[in-house]
């Protein structure tokens, strides 16, 4: 009996040492992981596995350090091979998702989400990565939904507000783009059609976007020209500010000066308030135009209301509705535009109504077609149809 009890003594007495070292290790490994020094970590965890080659903590903790290094195929092989031994292992979820969401698999991100999701439906950072991958994708309306229900079950607002500020102001998804663009218009009366020629280059500098534009104009047979320098940037919480600077060349029908600054706010996941201020500085004649919009994203849809009133020798008002559907992503969408109210056409302030039904397709990661078909009345009476045509490149 004395023997027996000796030897479980001994027994318990190796265990015990074993599951110290092995808790210290662990300790090591987190230490080291969290000063982000991964190369002594990955001796830590590799000593661990050479005792426990199954075991999912120090498996799961390595391919996170495969991850930090870049190393994505050995991390997504960690990763998987963790959950194939650990099913339930929800931080093995979140760590995979991450993978392919850094190294831009997107579409296997979204699988393994759906996954986590299945298994712990309440969790805010599923909801936060959802919405990550879902913006790198460029589906806004699936990342607000992500956003929302994030919310639900207690993100981090502050989180929420971010990626919010990136979904409300327009980023591209390359550094560069450049394309041109060509409009036609019939006009009625056995005038002269109307032709729209343009060419700009678009660059994000992260903290904003630039695009610097040269049109020509050929209107009754007269051409004119001008340059914009249009640019979007960040301002404070959720919102952004738009300047739109045009001058024109040859001053036969366009405005020497037309500049814009609105500024744009988000309230909440699906709603956007905006402000704005247009001054159109012709020859003689200078008109204030001051404006108010709201937006909202409701599903797919983007709809948003813009009233502006014009001062100029009077007051006079013109609205424009926008509804546009979003297909795939942001760059893929069907909008329906309808302006009604006053205009200024060949140096005389008219009445106007007009549709423009247009559409946007991703052709792939670099190419972008966009068309227009278009109708106005001015003083209610038929006065242009046709459209126009572009392309850009995105690199």
């Amino acid at each position: 009996m004395k023997k027996i009890l000796i030897t479980v003594l001994i027994i318990f007495s190796f265990l015990s040492a074993q599951n110290s070292d092995y808790e210290t290790l662990h300790e090591k490994g987190r230490e080291l992981y969290q000063k982000g020094d991964p190369s002594e970590a990955l001796e830590v965890y590799q000593e661990i596995l050479n005792l426990y080659p199954d075991d999912v903590d120090a498996l799961l903790f390595r391919g996170r350090l495969f991850a930090r290094l870049e190393m994505y195929d050995l991390a997504e092989a960690e990763l998987i091979h963790t959950l194939e031994l650990a099913p339930d292992y929800l931080d093995a979820y979140y760590a995979l998702a991450s993978v392919y969401y850094w190294s831009g698999q997107l579409d296997k991100a979204k699988v393994v989400l759906t996954d986590w999701l299945m298994r712990d439906l309440e969790n805010p950072d599923a909801y936060l990565l959802s919405a990550r991958v879902a913006i790198a994708g460029m589906n806004y309306p699936a990342a607000r939904t992500f956003l929302e229900q994030a919310g639900e079950y207690g993100a981090d607002m502050e989180i929420i507000g971010e990626l919010l500020s990136r979904l409300n102001t327009p980023v591209k998804s390359t550094k560069w783009e450049s394309g041109i663009g060509y409009e036609y218009l019939a006009v009625d009366g056995g005038r002269p059609d109307w032709q729209h020629l343009r060419a700009f280059i678009t660059h994000d500098f992260d903290k904003i976007l630039i695009t610097a534009e040269l049109s020509r104009y050929n209107r009754n047979n007269t051409a004119d020209h001008a340059i914009v320098l249009d640019s979007y940037y960040g301002l404070w919480d959720k919102a952004y500010m738009n300047t739109r600077l045009q001058a024109g060349l040859n001053w036969e029908f366009l405005p020497r000066f037309d500049i814009t600054a609105e500024v744009f706010q988000a309230v909440g996941t699906r709603h956007e308030a905006a402000a704005g201020y247009r001054m159109m500085h012709y020859g003689d004649t200078t008109a204030h135009i001051p404006s108010f919009a709201w937006a909202l994203y409701p599903g797919k849809w983007y709809l948003r209301e813009k009233l502006s009133m014009i001062v100029n020798n009077g007051i006079s008002w013109q609205n424009q509705l926008t509804a546009r559907y979003f297909l795939d992503d942001a760059d893929t969408y069907i909008q329906l535009m309808n302006v009604w109210g006053t205009d200024f056409q060949n140096n005389t302030w008219v009445n106007s109504l007009s549709f423009a039904l247009s559409g946007s397709y991703a052709l792939n990661e670099h190419w972008i077609l966009s068309l227009v078909a278009s109708w106005t009345r001015d003083e209610y009476n038929l006065n242009r149809i046709g459209g126009s045509a572009g392309v850009a490149y995105r690199w």
